[in-house]
């Protein structure tokens, strides 16, 4: 009796030994498919500011076209001349969609005044009266000035081309007069009247420089790069999806031109690079001035991160659960289709691993991803029941819920400077890219095995910069 008593006591001893030195470990949950909702797009409607600089096409216009002028007549009855006209280069203002184009031409010019001509006796015809004759400008005498000026008229064609309207508006505006009156005839009025020609001349220049003008490869490569794969660093692939398009009137600064592209778009965003082939340019539609995106973003954030913030605030952490002592390791989360499990390594009273499953909840007031539901998966709670029995109270699991949060504060930040960064730059053919991101809100969160997914509702700007 007395070696039985002995060897019941060894026995107990040991295998005390044993569950306190072995790690006891239940069977791991199993993970289900988890079917992530697709996104349904609302339609945005994208407002992309473009600036556009005509200098290069109005200096074109002017080198097309004389910088000086000079013309006579001569007439043996009536008013003769000569005169001479050099203008300055433009100056150029805007204001809504049109031009101002001003320039400053000198000029002088010589006349003669004959009242009454005839042809005398055969000898071709002769001035009955004393020729009277005058000049200005010319020689040691300064030239005169006057002020010329157009209006032009911007528009957009059907085929994407600029059209312009220029005319002289107002007249020639004399600055320092010729006082040199035949009779009723005011000659600076009527050097005026020679000059109209050709600067009309010059104004249809202007107007078929501008006419070169076209929209079309700007908009080309900017509905091509709305249109192509943008990688978002883990994120996924972003697809805009442009659908339409359409143009704002303009408004001129200067040789500035500006205006609205309005693009109404679904973008997406996939995990997985898909693309698709481009649509052509469609036509212009009517504008519908907009705000900027609405854009449903799935962004992905690792486990490994998940589970170092997790163990920051678990890691530690201990309970006294009916005399026994569970003190918690380590927690590693991961995911097993619609839910999250965490896998506890603990010591204390016992060592081994447990594991919790609980469905992520978000908090869009304070950013904070919790687990409210958090419990023993079914194997643990079948093990427990025959090995630990006392660690079902929920003393256990409440200390982990209340702990494993996650604040997705720094995550929202980060992501919106990440986004606007990858998303801004050279898009080729000189058009840039500046996008901000004004608001990014989680909308939802689904775990999978591989990663958490957290969708995201962004809103913001595009400015875009157009140099020709």
């Amino acid at each position: 009796m007395k070696n039985n008593a002995i060897r019941i006591a060894a026995a107990s001893i040991l295998l005390s030994a044993f569950y306190s030195c072995t790690v006891l470990r239940p069977a791991a949950p199993e993970a289900t498919a988890a079917e992530v909702p697709n996104i349904v797009q609302p339609v945005s409607n994208i407002d992309v500011p473009v600036t556009a600089d005509l200098k290069s096409y109005f200096v074109q216009a002017e080198n097309s076209v004389p910088n000086k002028y000079a013309d006579k007549q001569e007439n043996c009855e009536g008013l003769s001349y000569a005169y001479t006209f050099a203008r300055t280069p433009f100056n150029i203002t805007g204001s809504d969609n049109t031009l101002y184009l001003t320039f400053t031409g000198a000029y002088g010019l010589t006349a003669s005044y004959c009242a009454k001509c005839a042809n005398l006796f055969g000898q071709g015809p002769r001035c009955l009266v004393p020729v009277v004759s005058a000049s200005c400008g010319y020689g040691t005498e300064p030239p005169r000035h006057m002020l010329i000026s157009y209006k032009s008229v911007i528009s957009v064609l059907p085929d994407y081309h600029l059209k312009s309207k220029t005319i002289l508006y107002p007249d020639p505006q004399p600055l320092d007069r010729c006082n040199i009156l035949f009779g009723k005839i005011d000659v600076t009025n009527r050097l005026i009247d020679f000059l109209k020609p050709p600067l009309n001349t010059l104004g249809g220049q202007v107007d078929a420089k501008v006419g070169t003008f076209s929209l079309k490869p700007m908009f080309d490569q900017l509905w091509k790069s709305m249109a192509g794969e943008y990688k978002l660093g883990d994120a996924g692939f972003l697809y805009v999806n442009p659908q339409s398009v359409c143009l704002s009137s303009f408004s001129l600064t200067g040789t500035q031109l500006n205006f609205s592209v309005g693009l109404s778009a679904k973008p997406v965003v996939t995990t997985v690079s898909t693309p698709q082939p481009v649509k052509p340019l469609p036509g212009l539609s009517n504008y519908t001035p907009a705000n900027g995106f609405n854009i449903y973003l799935d962004l992905l954030e690792n486990y490994d991160h998940l589970t170092t913030v997790v163990n920051q605030q678990v890691d530690g952490q201990s309970a006294k659960v009916l005399g026994n002592v569970f003190v918690v390791d380590h927690v590693k989360v991961y995911g097993i289709g619609t839910k999250i499990a965490m896998e506890i390594t603990y010591s204390g009273t016992n060592a081994g691993v447990i594991y919790l499953v609980a469905t992520p909840s978000y908090d869009p007031n304070s950013h904070v991803l919790s687990f409210p539901d958090l419990a023993f998966d079914l194997n643990t709670k079948v093990w427990a029941l025959k090995t630990a029995k006392w660690m079902l109270n929920g003393i256990i699991t409440d200390m982990v819920k209340k702990r494993a949060t996650y604040n997705f504060s720094n995550f929202i930040a980060d992501s919106k400077i990440r986004l606007q960064s990858q998303l801004s730059g050279n898009m080729g053919n000189n058009i840039h890219t500046d996008v901000t991101i004004n608001d990014l809100d989680i909308q939802a969160i689904y775990p999978t095995a591989e990663k958490l997914i957290v969708r995201t509702l962004s809103t913001g700007q595009i400015k875009v910069r157009v140099m020709m």
